[in-house]
Formats: C-alpha cells, sequence, structure tokens
C-alpha cells in the first residue's frame, strides 16, 4: 500500500485481493485454510501495533490486549447472550477503553519505560485470566466459545461458519476492512500529526500540538485493533486458554514485534508483509519449529545490519542495485 492515487499500487491491490478471494478454490486443505486464517489474524496485531509506533512508541503488550478481546467476545457471547457479531467489536471497545485509561499514565514514560509498562500490562492481562477460575475458567480456559451466527441474504442460502472455508473468508474481510481503515488514518491529517510526534514530540509540542493526546489516540486505536484480532481468534478456534506458551503469553507480543522490524516499519505495508512471511515460514519448516526462537533472533540481526529497511524494500534496493551495475 502505497501513496494515494498510484493505478499500479491500486491494480496490485485488487490483484491480491482477488488472490486471497480465490484462494479455497485451488487450497482443499483444511489444515492450510487454518494456517492462512492465523496469517490475517497476526496481519490485523502486526498492524495494531505499527499504528502506536507511528507515534515513536513500541507496545510489548499486544498479547494482553488480545487475550482481553478474546476472552470479553466469548464471555459477552456466552455468559451474557449477546449475538457474537455484536460481541467481538465490543471485545475491541473494551480494549481501546483500557488502553485510554491507562494512556495518561503510560504515556508520561517514553520509550524503553513505556515498552516496559505495556509489556507487564499484557502478563497482567493474562495472569488475570489463568487465576480468575470463576469467570475465566483458570488454566482449564474456556471452551465451546461459539461460532458467529448465520448470515441470512434474500435470494441465497445462510452462509453459516462451521467450516474453515468460511471462517478463512470473515478473517480475510476483517483483515482487509482493519488495513483500510489504519491506512487511511495514517495517510490521514491524524497520521501525519503521529509521524511529526514521532520525530520531534517536543517541537510538536512547542507549536501547541497536544501530544499526550494524540499518542494516547494511537495507543486506543491500535488495541482496539488488538482485540479485534483477539476475538476472532476466540471465535475461530472455539477454545480459549491463558498458558504463558500460548497466543497470549509474551512472546507472541515479541514476534509482533519482529514481524514489524523484519517487514519494515517505515511503510504500512512492511508489518504486513512480515507477518504474512514470518508466520508462513515455520509451517514450510515445521521439523524445525523448537528453533523458532533462535532463526527469528538471528533474522532479526540480520535484518538489522544487512537490510534496515526491511523486505518491503528489498524491490527498490534490487531496483537501484540494477542501475549502478547498468551504469557502469
Amino acid at each position: 500500500m502505497s501513496s494515494r492515487g498510484n493505478p499500479i499500487n491500486t491494480v496490485v491491490i485488487l490483484v491480491f485481493i482477488l488472490f486471497l478471494l480465490l484462494v479455497p478454490a485451488f487450497l482443499k486443505s483444511n489444515y492450510w485454510l487454518h494456517v492462512l486464517s492465523i496469517v490475517g489474524i497476526n496481519v490485523i496485531l502486526a498492524a495494531s501495533v505499527h499504528t502506536i509506533w507511528c507515534t515513536g512508541e513500541l507496545s510489548l503488550g499486544t498479547a494482553g490486549f488480545m487475550a482481553m478481546g478474546g476472552y470479553g467476545s466469548a464471555l459477552l457471547a456466552m455468559r451474557a447472550g449477546i449475538s457474537v457479531w455484536a460481541a467481538m467489536p465490543l471485545g475491541g471497545l473494551l480494549c481501546a477503553i483500557v488502553a485510554v485509561a491507562l494512556g495518561y499514565p503510560f504515556m508520561r514514560a517514553k520509550g524503553i519505560y513505556f515498552s516496559i509498562l505495556t509489556l507487564l500490562t499484557g502478563e497482567i492481562f493474562r495472569l488475570t485470566a489463568w487465576y480468575y477460575r470463576s469467570l475465566t475458567g483458570g488454566p482449564v480456559g474456556l471452551s465451546h466459545i461459539p461460532s458467529p451466527e448465520p448470515i441470512n441474504i434474500p435470494g441465497i442460502a445462510p452462509i453459516t461458519f462451521d467450516s474453515k472455508i468460511t471462517y478463512y473468508y470473515l478473517i480475510v474481510v476483517a483483515a482487509l476492512l482493519s488495513l483500510f481503515v489504519l491506512f487511511r488514518l495514517q495517510r490521514s491529517q491524524v497520521g501525519f500529526t503521529w509521524r511529526i510526534i514521532r520525530e520531534r514530540d517536543n517541537l510538536a509540542a512547542s507549536v501547541g500540538i497536544n501530544v499526550l493526546w494524540y499518542k494516547i489516540s494511537a495507543f486506543a486505536i491500535g488495541c482496539f485493533f488488538a482485540g479485534i484480532a483477539g476475538a476472532l481468534f476466540a471465535h475461530f478456534m472455539h477454545l480459549l486458554a491463558a498458558d504463558a506458551s500460548g497466543k497470549f503469553g509474551m512472546f507472541t507480543s515479541i514476534y509482533i514485534l519482529i514481524y514489524m522490524v523484519v517487514g519494515g516499519e517505515k511503510k504500512f505495508a512492511g508489518p504486513i508483509i512480515g507477518a504474512v512471511s514470518l508466520t508462513l515460514l515455520p509451517e514450510v519448516f515445521r521439523p524445525m519449529q523448537e528453533y523458532r526462537p533462535i532463526i527469528f533472533g538471528a533474522l532479526v540481526i540480520f535484518m538489522i545490519f544487512f537490510m534496515p529497511q526491511g523486505i518491503v524494500d528489498i524491490p527498490h534496493s534490487v531496483l537501484s542495485w540494477g542501475r549502478k551495475m547498468v551504469g557502469r
């Protein structure tokens, strides 16, 4: 995704969307549809972290807010009897409200201090779910989380979410809508102000920009979409568990940050490419799954030293190298 009005980029995006919609027609494996659905959820998470990073702050509490959104949506559907279609955005809204409440004190701690605070907060959310047995099921977790209700379209058979294919389409649509909203935000006046704050927050404050408010807004928006990803995950998996080694452990937050760094944090498409590449890579090399932290760590070191702009910049680097070779 790049600058507005570029017809080539528009065509590329439309072709990519068409490809996503046609995937189930060629991919008959439920396993790979499951993996691609997880890819979509990770894309939303990576884009949410990138939104917060637009103000210059790195959040390491993504997994915690994902857990809050997942448990919030599941409990609203299971205990309160609310429709899943309403419970999922409410799970995201809960995360946004908590982010606003935490944002005022947290945003006064800049840099590494903010990152540590978000990391600890994410762990507090996870541990709360782990120990609050009467509400979340504790170590056992929640099971039999309901699917979204069927969609009734006049003249067409109801769309039910009882297969991997329909869930895949649900997550693809949710991911595309999330990316569209976040892309438009980052290209708006608000996004421009976020970037100014990231570059020179003291200068921004000196010209009358409410730096604290803008940082809190980015934090709340990022956490909202992390909650949406958690809600999608909950109703897709039909069960939730808050163990440290699972989806809500701190390693998830670190991996999401790695997606952004490896993909390229300076462009909107960077975290998306990073999430897709690094979610699929362990599946391709599944026998080496136990070495995933080592491989990811080595990959980050390599990218920092040799490709600091990330995977997203490879085409530009290749073109530049080609021009230099032709010019010799």
